[in-house]
């Protein structure tokens, strides 16, 4: 063990050994141990070629895993692991360890993690001469029965399987007698044997370790009870037989001579259909697999999926979200998803998406460990992922929050549908043809778009008739063509719907532009399309031209998308359009060609050009060209330029200049610079200056129109600028003036620090302070406490413990209790603990444990463990870590 990677594979066998708990049970065990060991950093610490874990992890994870039934690390103490830990950082020779159970478990080297991680499709671990390898069970009563015989198999020394029967067949007194392999079975099986095998196999454990053998058969009994009663996973595939339920789409419905048509026409196979398919048979010869469809609405991604079952053998389970929006439900349902399974996840990333689930990092772990358990083979996720899912299925550099572990599973399973037939698949289309009328007419008008086509309805609506339209045309409402090109494009009349959005487009509705695009792309090619919108640049629209120049870009023209960003600069002029067409030609290598073209257009009177140019030298290092820009765009009457030169000099430390330049754009009436101006003047040590504009920008006198008053209107930035800056430089009266400015002006948070200022204030005067200032703290100390504010409770215990006393303190609390403010449970616990009152703490603990209150909870089990021990006023127990805070709620 004197290698650090033999850390996580010493993890991963302990976690083996134990049964192969789930992340979230782990999780949910490390929680009640008071360890903080999230779901995502245990699945980072047992990820094969993982980082070396911190000793807190590994120490913590031995901990929590030796409290699992049947594991091995339960035998050894917390000074084994540490040691351990040490000697594979440090690479130390094996040293002894002070105390019981010191010496290294024999299952703890890399041989045996090794052989226990398996490279196989199931992790058959051998746990010596009697114990059969374990076939992996989900969480739940069978599991539950499973690891209690393992746990009597320990305790009975682990007699082999032939002694286990041989016992049972001498006793005359059991109702069954299983034999050596359905002794073996009961104890592995992912199904449960039995009633009377089960109840003769613990019995004969039961009395090879000493326990009582009636108790024992009662417990049997009722653990075998509710294994048979569980309800097994999901559904058996053979009994899903409603594609829509699953979300594929109904086909339009058409009279038929020879009666009614099937909810959906004959599939006609595509190229796609072969990477998927390949994906499902991998499953079914016994290696997990992910597979998503991905593409855009209605291409036929959920029918590709639905098709794509028909390879699992009908006996497999199969789940799927009933109610989507219960994620909680889909974590647990993913978590117990074991051999033969099939999970079905439509849209996925309405889980993965921490923006729509709140539980997507929960969603990713268990998806993580479901396909990385080779245990829990053969398991078959498949479902589809949106293409315009772009946050999670692209890194195209628009997205730098995205995480990249996602985003990667979800490329690695993804198999990309388009959104039209090919040349042989409509082929294959037109032979299909004849078997339903619905094919037919998708082959003679869908244009490619078949999936779309039969998904649409085709009957006529009122709505999009001319002369319901009309009137509105005429008038040029551009709204009502948009609305008619989107439900002709529902309708899957999609030749029309680019007519009537080309035509809102070209009455000016910006809106209209990239839709109509998107068809005249979708009927054709992107030549059209861009064609179009060229001639409409041309006409004065620069909407036009930045949409036919983000078209462009995407399909990597760069040289013709920054003609068409110029255009549009030309046409509109602001950083909207220049920036983008400045950053291509200095992707391209050419900026001095780009800086030129900005002077220009600065030269016929756009200053935001000179600014863009500005901006555009200093990405590329040049400062000193760049600062002389900015000046020359701010003496022009652009505002923002002084600003951004400041923000640049403050970044690079040059204070003394950031301070002029923000001076200056002040003095030219920039309103958004005076307060960056004094913020700056207070980190550089003028804080009188500083003090000075926040407090004349904190009221401002504005004369209402027409009525010839005047009113005040704060700015509360300012104001808590002042009443901080004020803090800090010790002046609490002044202080105090400004943060009951911003309580006059509703920033109930402000109420908080007035109450601290007045507590210092108390401090320094000690037992002569002054009771009004006392009640005054408490005052501003119970408002903050309403609006949330974490300490609140604390401040106003402790200061009206030390100036009025023990029971003006608690009866304090108790008000806020009595209020229905569930953190002053903790707080009164906290309070009683620290003041010498442990049982009434206790109580207090408890009821904020009902409340919710995991720490609180814990809080309990400690002072407990530490009255038995004879230490209640210790800190930490027998092998817990250093001190630390454990407020996680």
């Amino acid at each position: 063990m004197g290698e650090p990677q033999h850390l996580g594979e010493l993890m991963r066998t302990a976690r083996a050994l134990s049964g192969s708990p789930s992340l979230r049970v782990m999780e949910q065990r490390a929680a009640d141990l008071d360890l903080r060991l999230s779901r995502s950093t245990l699945g980072e610490a047992l990820r094969m070629g993982a980082a070396v874990p911190t000793e807190r992890v590994f120490c913590g994870f031995m901990q929590m895993i030796s409290g699992f039934a049947g594991s091995p690390a339960s035998r050894y103490g917390a000074a084994v692991w540490e040691e351990l830990w040490k000697r594979a950082v440090t690479g130390r020779c094996p040293q002894a360890v002070v105390g019981p159970s010191s010496a290294a478990p024999a299952w703890a080297s890399p041989a045996a993690a090794s052989a226990a991680e398996g490279s196989g499709r199931s992790t058959v671990v051998r746990r010596g001469r009697g114990e059969p390898p374990r076939v992996w069970v989900r969480p739940g009563p069978l599991r539950e029965l499973r690891d209690w015989l393992h746990g009597l198999l320990l305790k009975a020394g682990k007699p082999s399987m032939a002694e286990v029967a041989e016992a049972v067949r001498l006793d005359d007194s059991l109702e069954s007698a299983p034999g050596k392999g359905a002794v073996s079975r009961l104890l592995r099986s992912s199904t449960p044997g039995a009633l009377g095998d089960t109840v003769a196999v613990a019995v004969v454990l039961a009395r090879m370790a000493g326990e009582n053998p009636v108790t024992v058969s009662e417990k049997a009994r009722d653990l075998w009870v509710r294994a048979k009663a569980e309800a097994p996973y999901g559904i058996a595939l053979s009994e899903v037989a409603d594609p829509l339920a699953l979300g594929v789409h109904k086909a339009f419905t058409v009279q038929a001579a020879n009666g009614p048509l099937p909810v959906l026409p004959p599939y006609v196979r595509r190229e796609h259909d072969h990477a998927i398919g390949e994906a499902v048979r991998r499953t079914v010869d016994g290696q997990s697999a992910m597979v998503l469809a991905r593409g855009h609405r209605a291409t036929g991604t959920t029918r590709t999926c639905w098709e794509a079952l028909r390879e699992v053998p009908g006996t497999w389970r199969f789940w799927s979200p009933a109610d989507p929006s219960r994620f909680e439900l889909v974590v647990e349902a993913i978590s117990q998803a074991g051999p033969n399974s099939v999970v079905w996840l439509d849209r996925i990333e309405r889980f993965l998406d921490p923006a729509q689930c709140h539980l997507a990092g929960d969603v990713h772990a268990e998806l993580r460990e479901l396909l990385h358990d080779p245990g829990r083979a053969p398991v078959l996720v498949i479902g589809t992922v949106s293409a315009d899912a772009g946050v999670l299925t692209r890194a195209n550099g628009q997205t730098p929050g995205t995480d990249a572990a996602v985003r990667t599973l979800i490329e690695d399973s993804a198999v990309d549908v388009p959104n039209r037939f090919t040349a042989d698949e409509l082929a294959l289309l037109a032979d299909t043809a004849g078997r339903d009328p619905r094919l037919a007419l998708a082959s003679a008008e869908a244009l490619g778009a078949v999936a779309r086509f039969l998904s649409t309805d085709r009957s006529p609506s009122p709505l999009i008739e001319p002369q319901n339209f009309r009137t509105a045309v005429d008038q040029g409402d551009t709204h009502t063509l948009l609305m008619g090109g989107a439900l002709l494009q529902q309708s899957g009349r999609l030749g029309e719907a680019a007519i009537w959005y080309q035509r809102a487009a070209e009455a000016g509705d910006a809106q209209a532009l990239e839709p109509a695009a998107a068809m005249l792309s979708e009927n054709g090619t992107s030549y059209e399309a861009v064609r179009w919108l060229r001639m409409l640049a041309e006409a004065g629209d620069a909407d036009a031209a930045v949409t036919a120049a983000r078209r462009l870009l995407r399909e990597g023209r760069d040289d013709e998308a920054v003609e068409h960003y110029r255009l549009a600069a030309v046409i509109d002029g602001t950083s909207r359009t220049l920036r983008p067409a400045a950053a291509l030609l200095r992707r391209t290598g050419q900026v001095e060609q780009a800086v030129r073209w900005l002077r220009d257009l600065a030269a016929q009177g756009n200053p935001v050009a000179l600014r863009e140019a500005a901006h555009l030298l200093w990405e590329e290092g040049d400062t000193t060209r760049s600062l002389r820009f900015y000046a020359e765009a701010g003496s022009a009457g652009d505002l923002e330029a002084w600003r951004d030169a400041a923000e640049h000099l403050q970044g690079l430390g040059r204070d003394d200049e950031a301070i002029m330049m923000y001076q200056a754009a002040v003095n030219n009436g920039d309103e958004l610079s005076i307060l960056p101006l004094a913020d700056l003047l207070a980190t550089v040590g003028q804080q009188d200056k500083a003090l000075e504009i926040y407090i004349g920008a904190a009221e401002k006198k504005v004369e209402t129109p027409g009525e010839g008053k005047t009113e005040v209107q704060p700015n509360m930035a300012a104001i808590r600028r002042a009443a901080a800056l004020y803090r800090l430089t010790e002046r609490p009266d002044e202080a105090l003036h400004w943060f009951r400015k911003a309580t006059e002006y509703g920033d109930m948070t402000a109420y908080m620090q007035i109450g601290l200022i007045l507590r210092g204030k108390c401090d320094i005067a000690g037992e002569a302070a002054d009771l009004e200032v006392v009640d005054g703290a408490v005052t501003a100390f119970t408002k903050a406490a309403a609006v949330g504010e974490r300490h609140a409770h604390r401040e106003a215990a402790w200061i009206l413990l030390k100036y009025r006393g023990w029971a003006a303190a608690a009866a304090w609390l108790q008000s806020r209790v009595t209020a229905g403010d569930r953190r002053a449970l903790r707080e009164m616990a906290d309070f009683l603990r620290e003041t010498g009152r442990t049982e009434q703490a206790l109580e207090w603990y408890a009821k904020a444990a009902e409340q919710g209150s995991r720490s609180s909870a814990s809080h309990v089990l400690r002072i407990r463990a530490q009255g038995a021990l004879g230490g209640a006023a210790a800190e930490r127990l027998p092998g817990e870590g250093a001190p630390r805070s454990d407020r996680s709620d």
